[in-house]
């Protein structure tokens, strides 16, 4: 019975001391939860035994219980870096790994993730941070966990378009000395490389259909200027694009613009050219005394923005800004909590699963009632205190060393029964 007993004690204490081991090995590791080994005695005796000299039969392990007090959270400046400062966990998605098809949700402390090529939040391991859709004022569509998908930023955002309008203002002038053009109307046809074929020339903005810039320059060709009959003033204006002319999308309407008197036009404000039907729109534009100047230019097509600026809420909720478009929501971080968190069990990588003991996840958003608050570019270290573990391995291998002298002790007992003679 003492050999047993003594075998119990040396198994225990090897068994603190694996436990002690493994939380000095991961001092390092983010989100590491520490544990801690629970014995009890073993105590049997027959129901006819006298109690009062009834002696235990050893220890044995009671069960190794999690330690899930908050670890100290460090910042790092890494906007998808996220410390839990308070209860919850986050919610990933595992990845394939091996013969491992993946897609388990499992939930950690470990708050180290960063984008992949395509915009998903993952960690390390590739495993996904799950999140929720919201709305445009960034409020969650809905708060279950079985609708939490994995959270994405698009490294960009938009479908780019073609420009279909031009807003050029100018300012043309009255004086022919200005222009490149002497002769009104010319008596050569119009050449974009020859400047006596026209009066002035600007390059506008424009967009092709793939949503990037194209060259494109508007010229002016002067046809008739005040006279003893009128005192209009007329422009014709053609379009290249890429080198090429875009005609009037009309071939009945010329692409003339009509200024009066007083340098004001009274027609042809809007031009259109090209088979796409692209609107030239020379509103505000007059005749003055001075050199040609470009008052205003723009375009209605657009691009694809880029990811410009990312930031994280204590809600949880994920900000994208693109360029042009501005901030706006991509997402919110799904965590959850559970009633026994003794009961998870312990995966490895910092991750545990839920299990009939703990009880189903609660889900809720960070700051929620349950749940802590949300930290940005921060991480949340282990929570092993590193001088207790040492004091406990010292104490372990004292138990180690006691228990082997049990046993050592009772062998000799025995020994000496052998050796007595009849």
């Amino acid at each position: 019975m003492s050999m047993s007993t003594a075998l119990s004690g040396l198994m225990a204490a090897q068994t603190e001391i694996s436990a002690t081991s493994h939380n000095i090995a991961n001092v390092g590791t983010v989100g590491f939860r520490s544990s801690r080994v629970e014995f009890a005695d073993v105590f049997s005796s027959s129901p006819m035994a006298n109690q009062r000299t009834a002696v235990g039969s050893g220890v044995t392990v009671q069960r190794v219980a999690q330690d899930y007090s908050q670890g100290n959270v460090v910042t790092t400046g890494n906007l998808l870096d996220m410390a839990i400062e308070g209860q919850g966990f986050f919610a990933i998605r595992m990845a394939p790994n091996g013969n491992v098809p993946g897609g388990e949700t499992r939930f950690t402390r470990s708050g180290a993730f960063n984008m992949n090529a395509t915009g998903g939040v993952v960690n390390a391991s590739g495993d996904a941070l799950l999140g929720w859709p919201v709305a445009m004022d960034g409020t969650a569509l809905t708060n279950q966990l079985g609708q939490a998908v994995p959270l994405t930023i698009p490294p960009i955002m938009g479908a780019p378009t073609a420009s279909t309008e031009v807003q050029l203002q100018v300012d043309l002038p009255s004086d022919n000395g200005m222009l490149g053009q002497q002769v009104f109307p010319p008596v050569a046809p119009f050449d974009a490389t020859d400047p006596t074929t026209y009066a002035t020339r600007t390059p506008v903005p424009l967009f092709g259909p793939a949503g990037t810039p194209v060259e494109a320059e508007a010229y002016f060709i002067k046809i008739s200027g005040p006279d003893p009959i009128t005192a209009d003033t007329v422009y014709e204006v053609r379009m290249m694009v890429d080198g090429q002319e875009f005609l009037p999308t009309d071939p009945l309407i010329l692409p003339q613009v009509t200024f009066n008197g007083a340098g004001d036009i009274t027609a042809g404000g809007a031009l259109d050219f090209g088979p796409a039907g692209l609107t030239l729109n020379l509103g505000g534009s007059q005749l003055t005394t001075n050199p040609f100047t470009v008052q205003a230019v723009s375009h209605d097509g657009t691009t694809s923005a880029g990811l410009s600026n990312l930031e994280v809420d204590g809600a949880g909720g994920v900000w994208a800004t693109y360029g042009l478009l501005g901030r706006m929501p991509v997402g919110q971080v799904a965590m959850a909590n559970f009633t026994n968190t003794q009961g998870l069990k312990v995966q490895g990588k910092a991750t545990f699963a839920a299990t009939a003991d703990s009880g189903p996840p609660i889900a809720g958003s960070a700051g929620s009632l349950g749940f802590g608050n949300l930290r940005a570019g921060a991480l949340e270290r282990s929570n092993v205190e590193l001088t207790e573990e040492l004091v406990n391995l010292i104490s372990a291998q004292r138990n180690y060393q006691a228990s082997a002298k049990a046993m050592e002790t009772s062998t000799s007992l025995m020994q000496t029964v052998m050796n007595i003679r009849s």
